[in-house]
């Protein structure tokens, strides 16, 4: 499937709010008869290198966090953590 670049604008003003751009393959096809609206989220009140605009529903805006993949450094360090914590259990030893 193609899709068409889909505009957005203002209609009063002819700014460009959004462009879609172009796709192909396995897409989701723009809705049509689409109603806009907006919600204004102050500035600063999220952080966005950590959440991202899901959907709006019922007037609210769902936040979700972004997935955090662990670098192999990361995942070596939780499995040393975790043998240090278990040899200190075996031991009778008190975390």
């Amino acid at each position: 499937m193609q899709l068409d670049n889909r505009i957005i604008y203002n209609k009063a003003t002819g700014t460009i709010i959004h462009q879609s751009g172009e796709a192909k393959g396995d897409v989701v096809p723009h809705e049509e008869d689409v109603e806009l609206s907006y919600i204004d989220i102050p500035y600063g009140s999220i952080d966005y290198s950590k959440q991202f605009a899901l959907k709006v529903e019922d007037g609210e805006v769902i936040f979700e966090d972004f997935p955090i993949e662990e670098t192999e450094e990361q995942k070596l360090i939780k499995q040393l953590e975790e043998d240090i914590r278990l040899l200190k259990l075996e031991d009778g030893g008190i975390i």
